[in-house]
């Protein structure tokens, strides 16, 4: 009856430690979906500093039209449009490094949370397989006190 018991510890722990590496399996799997899905938003971000580059040059373009438009109206020298060209243009540069800069950022933010779902991943499912090696373990122990208690010496 023993031996029954001792069969059913050590294959309750085989049992554990099969479903806890099937479940580790499965939690890194599911880490690198979801860092893969994090990972796409980088192209999402791209289109977007796109967009705003796209639209502060249509707004460059339209200020440099009325500036020429105003000075040729109000008479002023081609030096005084030429300053304003240049100053539009210096706070198009800098608008430009802005969303390039901001793009960079936001772009390395997703990268490194994409990181750290993959690193939450890992540490969850060496839980789990650490879990299934205790179960493991301590069934094989079972089995082993039941043979110590009742083994052939106490048939």
């Amino acid at each position: 009856m023993w031996q029954i018991a001792a069969g059913l510890s050590v294959g309750s722990g085989f049992m554990g430690f099969g479903a806890s590496r099937k479940a580790a399996k499965e939690i890194r799997k599911q880490a690198q979906m979801q860092a893969a899905e994090i990972r796409k938003q980088r192209f999402q971000i791209s289109e977007i500093a796109s967009q705003q580059h796209l639209q502060r040059l249509d707004t460059f373009k339209d200020t440099a039209s009325t500036n020429t438009a105003m000075a040729a109206f109000m008479g002023r020298s081609d030096r005084s449009i030429g300053a304003l060209r240049r100053e539009e243009a210096r706070r198009y540069g800098q608008d430009v490094n802005r969303i390039r800069e901001q793009e960079r950022r936001d772009i390395e933010k997703t990268e490194a949370e994409a990181r750290m779902t993959i690193a939450r991943g890992q540490a969850s499912a060496k839980a789990a397989k650490a879990q299934g090696t205790t179960s493991l373990i301590s069934g094989l122990t079972g089995a082993a006190m039941l043979s110590a208690s009742f083994g052939p010496k106490g048939t």
